[in-house]
């Protein structure tokens, strides 16, 4: 990740993604900015979204607003709604104290992580649907995740998805879109169907999801989990081949 500080202002119609941590839990907010003050933003959500009236006035938010392959990121206090919940306006502070958070390069680790998700469009399944599943990889562009369940009941392709992805002590939110879905009853975790005697025939379904809306600090926080995986791997692999050889030395 880079980071440049810089003195840019946001500007009206600009979309931006509002992250906030209310009793423990990240929540994120999609909005767009519809005024510019001196020492303020107005903000409207681009849905309605019922979270916003969790966030108490003095809350430090952060702020993610797209800039190409970059993303311009604040950190600023939620000042008040502007009314109330169904008016979807409120307004956060603001400073001119921005940074440019530039991508990296999308990696991807086979790795088992507790996700949830929410879905938010679907055409074959309810809005407001929620379900558990693991990760089978992991990567800043996308994930690939199993759920226990029949292929019938899973989100389908293209539907929307709020995802919460656990990676280590970190919670990672985002918005998904769907781009496959497929039966994986009696198949292991590299996808292959599994012998016989370990197969149990209880219906496995695995969703590829692809980040829609995430901001890049969230997608940083994605890269460095798999960097710091990989030098665990690496580590293991270095401490294996190191017994193999005294062993072999000994013999």
């Amino acid at each position: 990740m880079v980071t440049i500080e810089t003195g840019v202002r946001p500007s009206v119609h600009d979309q931006v993604l509002v992250e906030a941590d209310v009793d423990g839990r990240r929540i994120a907010i999609r909005a767009v900015v519809v005024n510019v003050l001196p020492d303020c933003l107005w903000l409207g959500l681009v849905r309605p979204n019922p979270q916003l009236g969790r966030i108490l006035g003095g809350t430090q938010v952060s702020l993610t607003f797209p800039r190409g392959r970059a993303g311009m990121v604040a950190s600023e206090p939620f000042l008040s709604l502007m009314g109330n919940t169904q008016s979807r306006v409120f307004a956060v502070g603001w400073h001119d104290h921005v940074e440019f958070v530039q991508r990296r390069s999308y990696l991807r680790l086979h790795a088992e992580c507790p996700i949830e998700y929410t879905v938010l469009q679907g055409e074959s399944i309810e809005s407001g649907t929620t379900g558990i599943g693991i990760t089978r990889d992991v990567s800043a562009s996308g994930v690939r995740f199993r759920i226990d369940g029949p292929i019938e009941r899973a989100p389908a392709v293209d539907d929307l998805l709020e995802v919460r992805l656990s990676l280590g002590s970190g919670v990672v939110m985002a918005e998904a879109v769907v781009v496959r879905v497929e039966d994986a009853t009696d198949t292991g975790p590299d996808g292959r169907p599994l012998p016989p005697i370990k197969a149990t025939h209880k219906p496995v379904t695995t969703i590829a999801v692809q980040f829609e809306s995430i901001t890049e600090a969230a997608q940083d926080r994605i890269v460095r989990y798999i960097f710091y995986q990989q030098r665990i791997q690496r580590r293991q692999r270095d401490i294996e081949l190191a017994r193999a050889d005294q062993l072999a030395a000994r013999a």
